[in-house]
């Protein structure tokens, strides 16, 4: 999940107004080749820039990078984001 959230992180265009630290989660669904096959906003961060920066970068990260070990994959994550997170 580190490697995903980085590359997904490194893709997010920080929104000027974001106030405080809100977190979106985002569910999203890969195919084995780490290809981006859906996005859906689990929980809004109550801040429509950021939960839009957010997806977009998502998007944007396909394909995401795959697990060192096969059997680590999975077709579903569930990721959370901050704009302050390390």
């Amino acid at each position: 999940i580190g490697k995903i959230k980085g590359k997904i992180k490194g893709n997010i265009i920080l929104p000027p107004d974001i106030k405080g630290n809100p977190e979106a989660v985002f569910e999203v669904a890969q195919l084995p080749s780490g290809e981006i096959i859906s996005v859906k906003l689990k929980k809004s961060s109550g801040n429509a820039a950021w939960d839009g920066a957010t997806e977009r970068a998502i998007h944007k990260s396909s394909p995401l990078p795959k697990p060192d070990l096969s059997e680590a994959f999975s077709r579903v994550l569930e990721l959370h984001f901050r704009p302050l997170e390390e």
